[in-house]
């Protein structure tokens, strides 16, 4: 992964302004305490500091292809990634929010979206759903994960 070359400005995404009524060609993904009965996926809550939930995070998606890090803002504790399909080159953004529940507890939030086109034949969901068994199973494989709920 690298950061993208096209120099976009990136502006930090406002979760709570994403519409209720999304296009089918989006997922999100947020924390029940953030009580958005929206929501496609509710994430749990992690037994690590938010600065190791974002790393993981950052890990994972290198690991991705055709995926770039936008931007990373850690005092907003906001990361943009966008990835491409691989035949069309069609161009997907995915906001992950990283938020501390605790010293040592975090959880997450994933938009993803489409930005082009109107269906995405679910492939947006499979990828946040993806992301997120990556994330379990590479904080459980470090021992740095004991389900916190």
């Amino acid at each position: 992964m690298r950061f993208a070359e096209h120099g976009l400005n990136v502006m930090l995404l406002d979760f709570t302004t994403i519409p209720a009524r999304r296009r089918p060609n989006a997922c999100l993904a947020c924390p029940p305490s953030w009580k958005r009965s929206d929501a496609d996926i509710h994430t749990a809550l992690f037994s690590v500091p938010v600065s190791r939930l974002r790393e993981a995070v950052v890990a994972i998606a290198s690991r991705e292809p055709r995926t770039h890090l936008l931007s990373l803002d850690r005092e907003a504790s906001q990361a943009e990634f966008e990835q491409r399909s691989r035949i069309f080159g069609f161009v997907d953004t995915i906001t992950v929010a990283f938020e501390a529940a605790s010293n040592d507890t975090s959880t997450i939030a994933i938009y993803s979206r489409s930005r082009t086109g109107y269906y995405d034949i679910g492939v947006n969901r499979r990828r946040v759903r993806r992301w997120l068994a990556a994330l379990a199973n590479e904080l459980a494989a470090n021992g740095d994960n004991k389900a916190a709920s």
